[in-house]
């Protein structure tokens, strides 16, 4: 299959990325859909409904607990970010950097005044407001009024299908949006009508850690609701290691709202490592906006969440060689009111936060595959007595049975998490949670991860290529500060059972790609859909039709 005839499709938390993959970048947009209430219904508390564009919020008693927290946090943030300043002043042959308190910057900013710009090249008024679907920078600039005769949903949240209670959360409801997203997408910016996608083929980057019956809905979408010629699935760290031109690396995808990570080695990522730590960029443009909320910022209305998180990414940074009070300014474009949202803290290390695992096959059981264990196991009884015999000339039996026999097909390995695995799984998430309950970070999760590997060779590998991608691990000097991070933690012997001696032969060394780290997984699955083995991999319609799960079993690029 041509490359100009294949779409890859890259799909987030907060954008899609989407393009050919002949195409030297993707398109992206907000993986978004706003969806107008019905006039009948819009006072109706149980069919109105709104996504956030940040990760939700922390609300009643909880918020006292959380800003005491924050407050407490963030005062030991501040001493030792002081106390490098003092060391880096030292060095400096006593040269002073400029200081000023809390204070006096929050009475400046209390007392600046915006100066009105001429309206020329800003953005003009999106159209279709008035239509029965919105998407991307539409939902953007919709007002306060405009607003509440929508709903507006995101298909994904923390890195799964955004599965909830309320109007539009069901999987039919969130299936039906990724599709009316996608192909708006692929119309209006791709300019492919979709009576044409017969003549395409899809490629679709899913997350790391999966699940099978997700996966089957997810393909018949593309095959028979979208109505794609083909399509293969591929997991995204595999394909940021392709995009990277790696044989093998520990990925560390920093998202908007989740941070994923795992070992893959020759297009192989390893069960046992992939982890997903349920915080991201977008938590950390809440506490960004708490502190801006400290400083008393300039904005005093209701803030947009697209200016926080561009002067997030625009602004912030991870280099304590650049810590001293700066001026900065920054241009607002402010139509009557914006609809995006009234901010809290988020409460990133408290209990709700969760750690998800790859869980296996024998605890994702389907009904439609025939070859699924548990399938297997209650459909492969036979009664032992003669008349039951189906086929004549069949082995008779020589040993006492009881009412029912299990008809062994296969011999399964047994362990632990077989035996039981339900406490077994808790186990292996607590290895994700520190002594108090919270979430551990992101350097401890990145070791943990990789100590899961089963040879020294092999962490000595992945501690020496650790790949950043991700739209969120953009600040600068973040790579350093995670490889300092992931060092300190080798030399602690409280998480390994290993010696300092040892411990000192790893070498870590955090690699980071000169192209956006947004894009590389989309990339390598472009790359990947272009190289000769790759016609072994797609899954036409007919086959799913025909064969369904079976077929996807056989031709999956990871382990089913």
């Amino acid at each position: 299959m041509q490359a100009q005839k294949i779409i890859v499709i890259h799909p987030g938390s907060l954008y899609l990325r989407i393009g050919r993959a002949s195409d030297l970048n993707p398109t992206t947009i907000l993986h978004a859909i706003g969806k107008r209430r019905r006039k009948n219904l819009k006072s109706n508390e149980d069919f109105i409904y709104s996504d956030n564009l940040l990760p939700p919020l922390v609300a009643g008693e909880a918020q006292e607990s959380v800003m005491a927290q924050f407050n407490e946090n963030s005062l030991h943030a501040a001493h030792s970010i002081q106390a490098h300043v003092a060391q880096y002043e030292d060095r400096q042959g006593g040269l002073k950097r400029l200081r000023m308190a809390p204070q006096k910057v929050a009475s400046f900013n209390k007392n600046s005044t915006p100066q009105v710009i001429s309206d020329d090249g800003l953005r003009a008024q999106e159209e279709g407001k008035e239509s029965e679907f919105i998407f991307n920078s539409s939902i953007l600039s919709l007002n306060a009024q405009e607003a509440s005769a929508y709903n507006i949903h995101f298909p994904l949240r923390r890195g799964e299908l955004n599965i909830h209670s309320g109007i539009g959360g069901s999987l039919t409801s969130i299936l039906s949006d990724l599709e009316s997203i996608w192909s708006y997408a692929i119309e209006k910016h791709m300019n492919i009508p979709r009576k044409q996608l017969n003549q395409y083929g899809a490629v679709l980057v899913i997350s790391d850690i999966y699940n099978r019956s997700i996966l089957r809905e997810l393909v018949t979408l593309l095959l028979q609701c979208l109505g794609f010629r083909a399509c293969f699935l591929l997991q995204d760290h595999v394909a940021a290691t392709f995009g990277a031109g790696l044989g093998y690396a520990c990925v560390v995808d920093v998202g908007d709202q989740k941070c994923s990570i795992s070992c893959v080695e020759d297009g192989v990522s390893h069960p046992d490592t992939r982890v997903r730590l349920g915080y991201g960029g977008g938590d950390v443009t809440q506490v960004f906006l708490t502190l801006l909320q400290k400083i008393i910022f300039l904005i005093k209305n209701a803030i947009d969440a697209a200016l926080v998180m561009s002067l997030k990414e625009n602004m912030c940074h991870l280099n304590l060689e650049i810590c001293e009070t700066q001026e900065k300014s920054f241009e607002v474009e402010k139509p009557p009111k914006r609809f995006l949202y009234t901010f809290h803290l988020l409460n990133i290390t408290g209990k709700q936060r969760l750690v998800r695992l790859q869980l296996p096959s024998s605890q994702q059981p389907d009904s439609q595959d025939c070859f699924d264990a548990e399938y297997i196991r209650e459909t492969g009884r036979v009664r032992s007595g003669r008349g039951d015999q189906i086929l004549e000339g069949s082995m008779p039996v020589t040993c006492d049975a009881g009412d029912d026999e299990l008809v062994v097909v296969d011999a399964f390995d047994v362990d632990e998490r077989v035996v039981n695995p339900r406490n077994v799984d808790k186990d292996e998430q607590l290895y994700y949670f520190t002594n108090n309950g919270e979430v551990v970070s992101l350097d401890l999760a990145i070791v943990r991860s990789i100590e899961r590997c089963t040879s020294d060779d092999m962490k000595r590998k992945m501690y020496g290529c650790i790949l950043l991608v991700g739209g969120a691990s953009k600040l600068p000097g973040f790579s350093k500060w995670l490889e300092q991070k992931i060092t300190l933690q080798l030399a602690a012997n409280t998480v390994h059972n290993r010696s300092t001696e040892q411990s000192a032969l790893f070498d870590v060394n955090v690699c980071v790609k000169e192209m956006d780290a947004a894009m590389i997984a989309w990339k390598g699955a472009a790359i990947m859909s272009c190289l000769e083995s790759a016609p072994e991999l797609w899954i036409f319609g007919k086959e799913w039709k025909k064969y369904g799960l079976r077929i996807l079993r056989e031709k999956a690029t990871f382990i089913w």
